[in-house]
């Protein structure tokens, strides 16, 4: 899996703001019945009526796949170049800092995302 910046550059906003989070994961290899966690890393916590998307189903997170800022997504067949797209609305940026966001497939660590936030 890659982040939608490919994993090069790190997402950029400014401490305090209001931003629309909707992260999308490239599969870079086929997944068959895999699971997915996306971890917000206790910066932000996911709520149950947020969506995430594979190919053109759209679907509730759902309560059952929230742990804290956690989320886990049971299976998830995606073919090679197909997108998984979190959509999680918006939510204030915390304080100045580098975030690190962490994907994995079948519990194995395949991507890390950076939430890069500046002072005012």
């Amino acid at each position: 899996m890659q982040d939608n910046l490919n994993g090069q550059y790190p997402y950029h906003f400014v401490e305090g703001s209001s931003q629309y989070l909707m992260p999308k994961f490239l599969a870079t290899q086929p997944l068959r019945n895999a699971t997915l966690t996306f971890d917000l890393n206790d910066v932000f916590t996911p709520d149950a009526t947020d969506l995430y998307y594979i190919a053109s189903d759209r679907n509730e997170i759902g309560a059952d796949k929230i742990n804290g800022s956690v989320i886990t997504i049971p299976n998830v067949t995606l073919d090679k170049g197909q997108l998984i797209i979190f959509d999680l609305g918006s939510y204030t940026m915390p304080s100045a800092g580098t975030y690190k966001f962490f994907i994995s497939v079948d519990s194995k660590h395949t991507q890390e995302m950076v939430l890069d936030i500046s002072k005012n």
